[in-house]
């Protein structure tokens, strides 16, 4: 009898305070991701019914581990997990200079954030898409080099 009846007040009172919205506290969150590899393909412009300009390329990131025993530096078989990310840049001077510069084989490291997206392909399928939205790229290799 008393924990239904604290309940009941505990939600009268989640409801006043979400129906006073000078006592509303908007939480601060986080996402963003760093990520450095090589780039997978040269960048591609793409702008759909002129507007939203976006440049997309693909980025690897590998993961390498020791497996085996033994606790020797040489001891065990390395092996490599290679990860591909979809970049894509919106913002307009930096989406200007990815298209131009990012190189295929090109070392970069870039900040961002990510995004879960859904879209319909080209035979009218539901798919689901992980894209990297690039705020920052710094460029490891010259680009003269790739």
């Amino acid at each position: 009898m008393f924990c239904r009846s604290t309940i009941q007040i505990l939600r009268q009172i989640g409801r006043r305070e979400l129906s006073d919205s000078s006592s509303l506290v908007l939480e601060r969150s986080l996402n963003r991701v760093q990520l450095l590899g090589r780039v997978g393909q040269d960048p591609v412009l793409r702008q759909a019914d002129g507007k939203n300009p976006v440049t997309i390329f693909s980025l690897a990131t590998n993961e390498m581990w020791r497996s085996g025993e033994g606790e020797a530096f040489n001891a065990g078989d390395v092996s490599q997990k290679t990860t591909w990310h979809r970049i894509s840049v919106f913002r307009p001077g930096l989406r200007d200079v990815a298209y131009q510069y990012v190189k295929k084989g090109a070392r970069i490291y870039l900040e961002g954030k990510i995004d879960y997206g859904e879209y319909t392909d080209k035979n009218n399928v539901r798919r689901q898409a992980t894209t990297i939205i690039a705020d920052n790229i710094i460029f490891l290799t010259d680009v003269r080099e790739s």
